[in-house]
């Protein structure tokens, strides 16, 4: 397994040399002697941690961490200042750095801060998750949180549904229950790249109600750490289509971005509770 990578930041050879020392064999080490080669390496190395002085040439540190802060890629990153400048603490943790040590530092302060700032960021990042099921229909790929998803299965063989819009013009049984199908290959106007037989359904609860969204493929669930999600007010533009108000966020995914909906984006209530109403009554009518 490989360790995880920090980025020491400080003007001071020695410094990085004392750093290096404490760290080496615990953590994957990079380094920056400025600001400025600082934020150029972040991309880089793509850092667990950021160990980051104050005062250097080019540009400083509180500089360096209000960046990182204010971009969506690096503000999860925990920053550990480390400076003799404890005047400056306040006002770096009001800008969202970890924690600051003083110098000097003794070592195990050092290991302390680095293994405190590291299982806070962990922490954060569960609780931030989000369990999801990708489906892929006609070519289009998206996710749905998966506590609205009850089990996936096979898509079996279907009955018309006498009320409804084409794409939700069928209906099955499930445990007794009638369950309407929702093509989504038609609520998005594209075509089903799958035959019948080979499609599946997943099946979900709305509001208590039962539907089911016929797709061509579905991923095993997976849960993924707020640093892969970005969430819905921070994605820019509205070409999302007319499912853009249920967007939750944007899943990284590679090096592709994939749409998570919320599952009300497929089916309004009314449309679930008109169908329903419909089917009832001759569900009594074969129990009679």
């Amino acid at each position: 397994m490989s360790l995880p990578s920090l980025l020491l930041v400080d003007d001071s050879d020695a410094i990085l040399a004392l750093e290096r020392a404490i760290l080496s064999g615990h953590y994957a080490l990079n380094t920056a002697s400025n600001g400025k080669e600082a934020l150029e390496k972040v991309g880089l190395v793509q850092p667990a941690a950021i160990l980051l002085d104050l005062s250097m040439p080019e540009m400083d540190g509180d500089e360096v961490l209000r960046r990182l802060k204010a971009n969506p890629v690096t503000s999860a990153i925990p920053v550990i200042i480390i400076s003799s400048e404890a005047a400056r603490a306040e006002a770096c943790l009001s800008l969202g750095a970890e924690l600051f040590l003083a110098k000097p530092f003794r070592a195990d302060e050092l290991l302390s801060a680095v293994e405190n700032a590291l299982a806070n960021a962990r922490r954060r990042a569960r609780a931030g998750s989000m369990a999801l099921l990708r489906l892929t229909v006609g070519g289009l790929e998206f996710a749905i949180p998966l506590d609205a998803v009850r089990q996936v299965i096979l898509q079996p063989a279907t009955r018309p549904l006498p009320l409804g819009p084409s794409y939700m013009s069928e209906f099955f049984e499930l445990r007794g229950q009638p369950v309407c199908v929702l093509d989504l290959a038609r609520r998005l106007d594209v075509d089903h790249r799958e035959v019948v037989e080979e499609r599946k359904l997943v099946i979900l609860e709305i509001n208590g109600v039962q539907l089911a969204l016929s797709v061509d493929a579905v991923q095993d669930p997976e849960e993924y750490q707020s640093s892969d999600i970005e969430r819905a007010e921070r994605v820019g533009g509205s070409g999302h289509g007319q499912l853009k108000e249920t967007l939750v966020g944007m899943l990284r995914a590679g090096e592709r971005s994939v749409p998570i909906f919320e599952p009300g984006a497929f089916a309004t209530q009314e449309l679930l509770r008109e169908a329903l109403a419909v089917l009832r009554p001759a569900e009594v009518e074969r129990s009679a």
